[in-house]
This record gives C-alpha cells, structure tokens and sequence, in this order.
C-alpha cells in the first residue's frame, strides 16, 4: 500500500492527482479517445492547458519541485480543477506555505472554557483530535476521562462503541478526516499528525479510502445525533472554533461545544449534570 504520508511535496502531488482525477474531460470541453485513455480524470497536459500556465511548470509543481509559485498561478489551477474553498485553502498552504507551528501549543488557559460549558458537552483537542480537556457532559457521552486512546478520530475508526454512539457515524468521520487534512496540509511537519495518520492507514482500509478521497471540511458547525446507552437519543450542534490567542503559535487547535438543539436533549444533560441519569 502506498504511503500516505510523504511531506509536504507528497501531499502536494497526491493532492493534485486526486483533484484531475475527479473531473471528467468532457465536462469541460476536451475531446476524449476512449481507447488511448487508461485513468480517469483530466491528463497532466489538461489540467496545464484548462489553467492556461506551462506544462513544465504544472508538472514541476505537482512534483513538489522547487519552483517560483505565485498566489496568481495558484488561483488559475485552483480553479482549473474546480475547487471548493477548503481545497483552494489546501492547495495555498501546501503550495506557499509559512513558517512552520509547534505541534503543541500550551492551552491550559482555555479549560475553563470547555469545564465551564454545562449545557452540553465540551472539549478541547489538536489538530490532531487528541483530546486536550472535557467537561462532565463530554466524559459521561463520550468517556473522555475513561477513554485508554485519547484521540477521538481513531477511536471513531477503531472502536466500534465509540462509533455506535454516532447515528450517521460516516459523515462525522469524514467530516473529523476532512479537517485532519487540511490541518496536515497548514503543517505537515506537525509529528503528532503524522503519528495518526500512519497508525490508522496500517490500521483502517476505511480510513485509507476516505482520506485519499480529499473531501476536506473547515470549522463549520453541523448537527449530530447520538445514541447513548443511558441517556438516550441525543441531538447537539456540533461546533469548533479556533482560539485567536493561539494564532501563529498552534492555529488548529480546536474548542469544541455541543449545545443540544431539542428540550428533550437538553433535559437529560441537565439530568445527567445533577446526576440523576
């Protein structure tokens, strides 16, 4: 199996094959000769022509060589292969990048955002989804405190009780793989990344097969439905944010709030909060 990490320029170059590979020529006007066409997806020479920049250059940028890049030539390939904001935003980061973050940053001083939220579950984790720290509602959902991995994506792809509490446990685990990959793609020297990303590639087919699908997301607030155990059918709005005190030092890394979004919901984490469930 091929290795899916590589650096950046492998990232790079992956990245770049697996956004030709998507369209097809004939969406956008080329002339295809089935019997000459082995791959699906726009030719190296085509992604070149539809960006209107050099097949030397687009072939030496898709091979992580040293070249000038500039945000101009960058926007033309972005949208020569249809980009959503989040792979544009990708594409930037591995392509011009800046200066390179610590794997972990000290945020000790945003706990009592995450111990102080009682309406629903709260945590804080990396870049990485290595839970930093919860609130009582996020131990007693999720068993944060309790948990051997701490590290919430790969217990989603690896134990399946952790993926039973999720109803739709697909779109939420591609969502989390989504953000992974842009958080790789700002720092993809980030060893704590790197870590989990080979564990679970060794570990999950599943996970080799979506993260080579490149559906990236960006912190964007979505709704969830669990199904605990104990305290029943769950439904919060899943929301992060990234703490502006952090920028420039570790930009990933992520407070997480749950508030519910029905009274049922919110009735049994005020239960669970006075102990009664």
């Amino acid at each position: 199996m091929e290795a899916l990490i590589d650096g950046r320029s492998g990232e790079l170059r992956s990245f770049l094959r697996a956004m030709r590979a998507r369209i097809d020529p004939r969406d956008v006007g080329l002339p295809v000769l089935e019997r000459r066409r082995r791959r699906a997806g726009l030719r190296i020479e085509e992604a070149a022509v539809l960006a209107d920049v050099g097949l030397t250059w687009y072939s030496a940028l898709e091979s992580g060589k040293d070249i000038r890049v500039s945000a101009k030539l960058l926007d033309r390939v972005a949208r020569a292969l249809r980009m959503s904001g989040e792979e544009r935003a990708h594409l930037f980061a591995l392509a011009l990048p800046g200066e390179s973050v610590p794997a972990h940053a000290d945020s000790a001083h945003l706990d009592a955002i995450a111990t102080g939220f009682t309406i629903g579950p709260a945590f804080i984790c990396d870049r990485a989804w290595n839970v930093r720290s919860s609130n009582r509602l996020a131990d007693r959902v999720y068993g944060h405190d309790v948990a051997v991995d701490k590290n919430l994506l790969a217990r989603m792809m690896l134990d399946p009780a952790f993926r039973a509490l999720h109803e739709d446990w697909e779109e939420v685990a591609r969502r989390m793989i989504g953000m992974l990959h842009l958080a790789y793609g700002r720092a993809p020297g980030d060893v704590g990344a790197i870590s989990l990303i080979e564990r679970l590639s060794v570990a999950s087919p599943t996970f080799v097969e979506w993260w080579n699908d490149y559906r990236l997301r960006d912190y964007e607030p979505a709704e969830a439905v669990l199904s605990h155990p104990t305290l029943g059918r769950l439904r919060v709005l899943m929301t992060s944010f990234v703490a502006t005190s952090l920028t420039g030092r570790q930009p990933d890394t992520m407070v997480v709030l749950q508030p519910p979004l029905d009274d049922e919901t919110r009735d049994r984490f005020a239960s669970a909060m006075r102990g009664e469930a």
